[in-house]
């Protein structure tokens, strides 16, 4: 079981959640807002367990009611998400739950209310929560959780007690991946992919381990425009990871310009050869120019341009940079 001091490192109120809700103390409603994979789902879990924990030292994680909001089974805990089928979490939906958590608790203790997308809500969804914050239900909390606070209406955010996540430093994250059972290899890799987001570090597979290594290889052997045609026909047509080699190219890139700006080193990290070489041939200018084409690559994709062309556009740049530089 998870358990605060898992989180001290991600906000400096979680000492203060901790304290508040074992004390029965907290306020009706908080917005938890951060990146994804920084804990505030699971802050927001330990919070309801201590909220209605009946140990000594709360949250117990053993008691009854303890188990059930581990489980997911606890009958006062809601969970507001869309429907199946749909991308928003609609007024209907909204008041649905609300009517329901109205009445008498299950359990005679504290209601809770989880929105773990909650930037999902629509316009009128979130006009509808207002009325009930305005004027929220007697031992009732609710948590509003996304990576998207500016999606909330500023009044809702206004009535919340706003607790910001962060990304742990790699070496930190590297440490809590060890912790959770990842082996110090993979620690490195993922806490530096994921930018020490945990959650999203525990997401990253040996698949995409793979593609790190290869696609890193592939791109970075581009030396000439004429290499590029051979690597764009590798990845044209595979489709179902397109979004992920961009995500993967722009976490290489990131970490190539820290290279070589001299902060952090690539060996380790689970980089191609070439990524090492492009890092050191490459002066830091030349990093933050393929920045920029990668992120231009992305809004293409986004305007439905073709991967190929968007990808060509990458490659055509780190070809220019290398002509630029003794390699």
């Amino acid at each position: 079981m998870p358990a605060f001091e898992d989180f001290s490192g991600q906000s400096a109120h979680i000492a203060q959640l901790r304290s508040d809700f074992a004390g029965h103390t907290f306020v009706h409603a908080y917005l938890f807002a951060g990146p994804r994979g920084t804990g505030k789902k699971s802050v927001a879990r330990l919070c309801a367990m201590a909220a209605v924990c009946r140990g000594e030292h709360k949250p117990c994680g053993t008691c009854g009611p303890c188990r059930r909001i581990l489980s997911g089974t606890h009958p006062d805990m809601h969970t507001v998400a869309p429907e199946k089928g749909r991308q928003t979490i609609g007024v209907g939906v909204l008041r649905e739950m609300l009517e329901e958590v109205g009445v008498k608790s299950f359990e005679d203790g504290t209601k809770v209310l989880l929105f773990p997308e909650a930037e999902k809500m629509t316009p009128a969804a979130q006009n509808c929560l207002l009325k009930t914050l305005e004027e929220p239900p007697q031992d009732t909390v609710f948590f509003l959780i996304t990576d998207q606070p500016g999606a909330l209406l500023p009044t809702i955010v206004s009535r919340c007690r706003v607790v910001r996540f962060h990304p742990l430093s790699v070496e930190d994250a590297q440490k809590r991946l060890v912790a959770l059972g990842q082996t110090p290899e993979a620690a490195k890799k993922k806490a530096r992919m994921a930018e020490g987001c945990v959650g999203q570090a525990l997401e990253i597979d040996e698949e995409r381990l793979s593609l790190l290594l290869t696609l890193t290889r592939d791109v970075f052997s581009v030396h000439h425009a004429g290499d590029v045609l051979a690597v764009v026909n590798a990845y044209k047509d595979d489709r179902e990871r397109q979004k992920q080699i961009m995500d993967v190219l722009e976490s290489a890139v990131r970490d190539i310009m820290l290279a070589q700006a001299g902060k952090t080193p690539l060996s380790g990290a689970g980089y191609a050869p070439q990524a090492e070489a492009f890092a050191r041939a490459v002066p830091l200018s030349g990093g933050l120019a393929l920045a920029q084409t990668v992120t231009r690559a992305r809004m293409m994709l986004a305007s439905n341009v073709a991967f190929a062309s968007a990808f060509e556009s990458v490659l055509l740049k780190i070809s220019e940079e290398y002509a630029q530089w003794p390699w």
